[in-house]
């Protein structure tokens, strides 16, 4: 059923294609879920839900595999059976900015700035 519904979304881009005029008209999308739904034989909320699980797990697989590790942490290195196949999403998918609430640590400063604070330590300590 998952290769159906992929290829049937895939050959409907005004579901997943912000760039097409399509993609705003709320009555060309659901009119795209019905014949999905028709052809693949599951009600369009189904078909909805499942798609999302898929867009949503191929977009995890894309962030593991950009994070990805080499050597002996590097793990099994088996790909998801639908990576290649939901590979038409990729224009589309724009991963989002992340951010933090962490302040910078001794670590984050760079050597310059590393020497400057051991030097004022050190005329603290001579006091």
């Amino acid at each position: 059923m998952e290769e159906k519904l992929i290829s049937a979304v895939a050959n409907h881009p005004e579901l997943y294609d912000a760039s097409c005029y399509c993609y705003r008209d709320r009555n060309k999308k659901d009119l795209a879920w019905r014949h999905i739904s028709e052809e693949i034989g599951q009600p369009e909320d189904i078909c909805g839900r499942k798609r999302k699980s898929l867009r949503d797990t191929y977009n995890k697989e894309k962030r593991t595999e950009k994070e990805k590790r080499s050597g002996s942490a590097a793990g099994s290195g088996r790909r998801w059976k639908f990576f290649a196949v939901m590979g038409f999403l990729d224009p589309f998918l724009t991963p989002r900015e992340t951010s933090g609430n962490m302040v910078r640590t001794v670590g984050d400063f760079s050597p310059e700035d590393q020497g400057q604070s051991e030097e004022a330590a050190g005329e603290c300590q001579s006091e």
